[in-house]
C-alpha cells in the first residue's frame, strides 16, 4: 500500500456515506404519498415540468415540500461523502500489488467519478426545480436522463468495495 491516507479517507467516508444513505431514505419515506407513490423517486425520474410541478403540487397540498428539500439536501451530503469515500476505496485498491485488485480498484475510481457527477447532476436538478416552485423541462429530462447512468455507477461501487474487501482478505498478498 503506498499511500496510507486513501485507506484512511476511504474508511472515514464510505460507511458514513452509507449510514447517511440510509438516514436519506428515512427522511424521503413521507414523500411517497398517494398521489406520488414513488416518493422521491417519482421526482427524479419525473422528465418533464408539467409531471415535476404536479409532484411538487402534492407534496405542497400535504404539507410536504420543506421535507423534499431537506431530502435533497441531505442527498446532496450522503452524494459527496459516499462518492469521496468510494473514490478513495477505489484508490487504495488501484495501489494494491495483486492484479485484479488493481483493476477493481481503476473500476470503482472511474464509477465513483460517475456515480458524484450524474448523481450531483440530477439533485441539483431536482433541488433548482423544487426551490424555484417549478418544473423545468429542461432539468426534469436532465435528471431523468443521468438516472439510470447514477444508479449502474453506484450498484457497481458498493458491491465493488464488498468485492474488493472480501478480495483483499482471501487472496495472498502480492509477492
Amino acid at each position: 500500500m503506498n499511500d496510507p491516507r486513501a485507506f484512511q479517507r476511504f474508511v472515514s467516508l464510505w460507511p458514513g456515506g452509507l449510514a447517511l444513505f440510509v438516514f436519506v431514505i428515512w427522511l424521503s419515506m413521507p414523500l411517497a404519498i398517494d398521489a406520488v407513490p414513488g416518493g422521491i423517486l417519482d421526482h427524479q425520474a419525473a422528465g418533464s415540468a408539467a409531471e415535476v410541478d404536479r409532484i411538487q403540487s402534492a407534496w405542497a397540498v400535504a404539507g410536504l415540500a420543506e421535507r423534499a428539500q431537506m431530502a435533497m439536501l441531505g442527498d446532496l451530503v450522503f452524494i459527496v461523502i459516499y462518492g469521496l469515500g468510494a473514490w478513495y476505496g477505489g484508490l487504495w485498491f488501484a495501489q494494491d500489488g495483486r492484479p485484479k485488485l488493481k483493476r477493481l480498484g481503476w473500476l470503482l475510481a472511474v464509477a465513483a467519478a460517475l456515480f458524484l457527477a450524474t448523481d450531483l447532476t440530477e439533485t441539483l436538478a431536482q433541488l433548482v426545480q423544487l426551490a424555484r416552485g417549478q418544473g423545468s423541462d429542461g432539468l426534469a429530462a436532465l435528471a431523468a436522463t443521468v438516472r439510470p447512468i447514477k444508479m449502474v455507477a453506484w450498484l457497481v461501487t458498493f458491491f465493488g468495495v464488498i468485492a474488493g474487501l472480501v478480495v483483499r482478505r482471501i487472496s495472498p498478498p502480492a509477492g
